[in-house]
């Protein structure tokens, strides 16, 4: 089976980042608009910005002095 090119793996790293974008804007959207499900929405936006993170290869910070 053939490596996936250089150019394709590129690709595929810049559709999952953008990805990331409209669920991060699509969550930010529906806080905004008053949606009932807070906790679950900020989980959500929570797991999409640690995808992005991953993917674009950012460091973690915590300013939090709690574990």
């Amino acid at each position: 089976m053939a490596e996936p090119s250089p150019k394709s793996l590129a690709n595929e790293l810049q559709r999952d980042i953008d990805r990331c974008h409209a669920e991060i804007a699509e969550v930010e959207r529906l806080l905004r608009s008053g949606h009932p499900d807070v906790e679950g929405l900020c989980l959500a936006l929570a797991d999409w910005s640690a995808e992005l993170r991953i993917l674009e290869g950012r460091p973690w910070k915590n300013n939090s002095s709690e574990c």
